[in-house]
């Protein structure tokens, strides 16, 4: 019952945003069983609450342990491939994310962040297949619109560049960015 506890204490500091807090409960939770039940999760949320304060690497440390502990919880890969790209390991995020989306549906969201991570990485037209999937499920999904558009532009295909962005500005009328682009 100690156990459930502490856990349940942990995840109320969390969701109350008190994430200092939360994270010195989960870090005692794992001090006192290194290898039991849960610690993929309590790694997950650890890695969470240091990507939320702007550890990535401390992130990456509990994400990375999480997916050694469950490899088959595609949400795991999902969320270390966020905090992979966002450090700019783009060949990691898209290691990772690719392996989320071969886990297990209901990830589609993890394909906006393959595709961005293919486009820092230079591979236009695979991170155009990507955003493509996810409005295969999202087709109102209007930042994958956008970024298709950016690639596109890049590209120099401003015929496709500028139908994203007016598709973008049909949901946005507001969106400054589209509008920019499809000015020029």
């Amino acid at each position: 019952m100690r156990e459930t506890e502490s856990l349940e204490q942990a995840q109320r500091q969390e969701l109350a945003g008190k994430l200092d807090e939360a994270a010195v409960l989960y870090e005692h939770y794992l001090e006192e069983r290194p290898e039991g039940a849960g610690c993929a999760s309590v790694h997950k949320h650890l890695g969470n609450i240091h990507f939320r304060l702007g550890h990535l690497r401390r992130a990456r440390q509990h994400l990375s342990r999480a997916c050694d502990l469950d490899p088959q919880n595609p949400t795991y890969w999902h969320d270390l491939g966020v905090v992979q790209y966002h450090m700019a390991d783009f060949d990691g995020a898209v290691s990772s994310l690719r392996h989320a989306l071969e886990l297990g549906h209901g990830h589609q969201l993890a394909y906006f962040w393959l595709g961005n991570a293919l486009y820092h990485r230079g591979d236009y037209g695979e991170a155009i297949k990507a955003f493509q999937m996810l409005l295969e499920q999202y087709p109102n999904f209007t930042i994958a619109r956008f970024h298709l558009g950016v690639i596109y532009a890049r590209q120099g295909n401003t015929e496709r560049a500028e139908q994203e962005f007016r598709r973008v500005l049909l949901k946005n009328p507001a969106d400054a960015a589209a509008r920019f682009y499809v000015s020029r």
